[in-house]
């Protein structure tokens, strides 16, 4: 399962590709333009954009320009889709940045196929079993918290809300999907998160001011200098 922006100016197409996506487990956004999608992407950040060569105000390319410049979308997977036979098209995709080119007419499964396959790029192999915050030590095996050597009892919900962060840190999570990916089966409210995320600053307040809260979307776990593992 992966985070997924499809930009596409044509509505029929980004809405099927969108629900190819949805109901492969993906979490799907969508724009319809290259200047919408540039912004939702830098707020949002993928892990794979999906975008039409040709859109309405400009091109892959120059959605591939603005997302390689920008040091919060510089390693975002991209995708392009172009037409059949444009050789130039497609050299050009890859020489901006472009990580896959696929051409019209596609089989949904098989794009499904090279979504996943992009998207195993960034997973990492296991994730580390001890993980420091600067004094908060947390390990996973055990699920144990502690400041200084002195353990911080966290529920279960708070704790793995806590390492969802951690796992995305300096990344944006939207609200809905920290819903999707802490409460799973659980048809929990997006109030759920805020109110586990006080109770988390509340109980380690040393990483209150690294818990950003970004008003609309979501939260960042930024990590300085001061906590860096």
């Amino acid at each position: 399962m992966g985070r997924v922006l499809v930009i596409d100016g044509d509505a029929a197409r980004r809405v099927a590709l969108a629900t190819a996506l949805g109901a492969g487990a993906h979490d799907v956004e969508m724009a319809s333009a290259a200047a919408t999608g540039t912004q939702i992407a830098r707020v949002s950040r993928p892990d794979l954009v999906i975008v039409e060569s040709v859109l309405p105000d400009g091109s892959s390319a120059e959605v591939l320009g603005v997302l390689r410049r920008d040091p919060l979308t510089a390693r975002t997977l991209v995708m392009v889709i172009g037409a059949a036979g444009d050789e130039t098209d497609r050299v050009v995709a890859f020489e901006c940045g472009a990580d896959d080119y696929v051409t019209r007419p596609f089989s949904l499964r098989e794009l499904l196929l090279r979504v996943r396959a992009l998207l195993r790029r960034t997973r990492a192999a296991t994730p580390d079993e001890m993980v420091s915050l600067g004094p908060v030590r947390i390990d996973r095996g055990t699920r144990r918290v502690t400041v200084n050597g002195v353990a911080v009892a966290l529920t279960r919900r708070e704790l793995d809300l806590l390492l969802r962060l951690f796992d995305s840190r300096g990344r944006v999570l939207a609200r809905e999907t920290l819903v999707a990916d802490v409460w799973r089966e659980e048809a929990a409210s997006q109030r759920v998160v805020d109110t586990t995320l006080k109770r988390l600053r509340r109980k380690l307040p040393i990483l209150a001011r690294q818990i950003r809260t970004i008003r609309g979307i979501g939260y960042e776990l930024t990590v300085d200098d001061a906590l860096a593992s």
